[in-house]
């Protein structure tokens, strides 16, 4: 059996129809874009009670925070809720760059009551925790 060397492949032609590129999330009511940010920031989110500076005696406030490389999911927080939105300094030379959005103090506050009851439990016992202290 000879060996033959590999033909070039073009793409075959595809039969499925093209997926028209629409922005579902724009058409959400308020409440069900809160739901779907409610499970970004779930899985990408962070929130706690942070301090200014080394020192652990120094004051602590409340913030929330989502980073990732995908701009547009990031600033969907940033035009819910407020805050700050902005691109993070590139950490290594061949990793994408990031983007952040945080909230602190009593807009942070605000932002999870409107988002945490649709989050696992771990986040919602957290949260309460931390709105205790």
């Amino acid at each position: 059996m000879a060996h033959h060397p590999k033909e070039a492949q073009t793409p075959k032609a595809s039969t499925s129809k093209q997926v028209v590129n629409t922005n579902l999330y724009e058409k959400l009511s308020e409440k069900n874009k809160i739901i779907f940010l409610a499970g970004l920031f779930d899985g990408e989110g962070s929130f706690g009670l942070w301090s200014k500076g080394k020192r652990a005696s120094k004051p602590k406030y409340f913030a929330a925070s989502v980073e990732t490389t995908d701009k547009d999911m990031v600033k969907r927080f940033y035009d819910m809720f407020g805050g700050t939105f902005y691109p993070c300094k590139q950490r290594k030379a061949h990793w994408k760059i990031t983007y952040r959005w945080k909230i602190c103090g009593k807009g942070a506050f605000l932002c999870m009551d409107k988002m945490i009851d649709y989050m696992c439990l771990r986040r919602q016992e957290k949260y309460y925790v931390a709105k205790c202290n």
